[in-house]
């Protein structure tokens, strides 16, 4: 049965030398000074759901100065903490609680997807609405993809996104698994390590998405036996008609679905890739803050 391990460094990076906080610091400020207008790398947060023209990646809106100031200090601002496994659940248990926010769009090169994160896993919801808070998902990549079985991105070994994890915090989260939360086609969930993690702690960053198979009754009651429960008629029923993943049951925290956009989540995940399942040519996504 496959993993969903984490790609590239599960609890972000290692601690690096001062430098690199200033190397961020410039890198956005030379950014916003520039307008991003140029280049294959866009370094500054956008505006909001970018517009596919004629294919290739999401196309950067146009900024206003008082936007891009606004996205420089969500991104470098040092009223957030460094967050560490120590302190993570507190403040993101205090921070998700003000957001109202449960929606968002995926931009990616083959249409929008539109997700929604559910309530129930508060944790991890406010984890990855923080996450596009602070600009970390605009941009990011795609870093698995597999016909039948998931896209997965967000872990980038890429400069920016290791600059960012640095700066936001190397830490994981604690599990927060649900019976009723379970791996059907378009489940989004975190990967995790499967090394030294009895407690099953989620990667902060790195998440994916179901795209899964149909899903016969013997291998549904097969996994029941192995694991002592038993799935609703429901959700044998989801399994057998829409697929699914669910020998991943149990062992990652699903938070949130998608709504709309799996057939470009299903191009995703037909992209050519390496015997790692890498693609061969590199598929961003964006998950802007909306404005």
């Amino acid at each position: 049965m496959r993993k969903l391990e984490c790609r590239g460094r599960c609890s972000a990076i290692e601690p690096w030398h001062a430098v690199v906080m200033t190397t961020v610091v410039m890198m956005v400020l030379g950014c916003a000074l520039s307008g991003c207008g140029s280049g294959e790398e866009q370094d500054l947060p956008n505006t909001g759901p970018a517009v596919v023209q004629g294919g290739g990646a999401p196309q950067e809106p146009q900024v206003s100065p008082d936007e891009v100031d606004e996205r420089i200090r969500r991104l470098v601002s040092s009223e957030f903490p460094t967050l560490t496994d120590e302190n993570s659940e507190a403040f993101l248990t205090e921070w998700g609680a003000k957001q109202a926010l449960s929606n968002l769009r995926i931009m990616t090169e083959f249409g929008p997807v539109e997700i929604q994160l559910f309530d129930d896993v508060p944790i991890h919801r406010a984890n990855f609405l923080y996450k596009v808070y602070r600009g970390y998902y605009d941009p990011t990549e795609l870093t698995r993809v597999v016909p039948d079985f998931v896209v997965q991105g967000g872990n980038s070994e890429e400069e920016r996104p290791q600059q960012l994890r640095f700066l936001i915090g190397r830490h994981t989260l604690p599990a927060e698994l649900d019976d009723n939360h379970i791996h059907v086609r378009g489940a989004l969930a975190m990967s995790r390590s499967y090394s030294d993690n009895p407690d099953k702690r989620s990667s902060a960053y790195d998440f994916y998405i179901v795209t899964g198979r149909n899903v016969g009754e013997k291998e549904l009651a097969r996994l029941e036996r192995d694991r002592g429960w038993s799935y609703s008629e429901d959700q044998r029923r989801m399994y057998r008609e829409e697929g699914g993943t669910p020998h991943l049951d149990g062992e990652h925290t699903v938070f949130g679905r998608v709504v709309s956009g799996m057939e470009a989540v299903d191009k995703l995940a037909a992209t050519p890739t390496d015997d790692s399942d890498w693609p061969l040519t590199r598929l961003e996504m964006r998950i802007a803050w909306p404005e």
